[in-house]
């Protein structure tokens, strides 16, 4: 799924980045379009374009706007993914529980 354009908040940016270098991503992209990919999909919307399915979520969830949505969802990500775990299985299982890996 790849995402056209959304507005990234400036201070996210290099934590994005931290997290698509540390967990092998590719690119902060990556990020951007596996987060708002398993945000969507958390919320049941069916699949589709990514920018009806954002603005479909904002009149259901009752969202200001796509941009206060997004960030939401990339802030969401990224606390998964930012949370110290000593034991690799325990951050897999909560991944795996958020629904960010399989």
């Amino acid at each position: 799924m790849k995402v056209r354009r959304v507005k990234v908040p400036r201070d996210l940016r290099p934590r994005i980045a931290a997290v698509a270098t540390r967990h092998r991503f590719g690119s902060p992209r990556a990020v951007i379009d596996h987060f708002l990919a398993v945000g969507l999909q958390a919320y049941g919307l069916p699949e589709g374009d990514v920018g009806e399915r954002l603005r479909r979520a904002v009149e259901e969830r009752g969202y200001s706007s796509v941009d206060e949505l997004v960030e939401h969802l990339l802030l969401r990500g990224l606390r998964a993914y930012e949370e110290p775990e000593d034991d690799r299985a325990l951050l897999e299982a909560r991944l795996r529980g958020l629904g960010y890996i399989e």
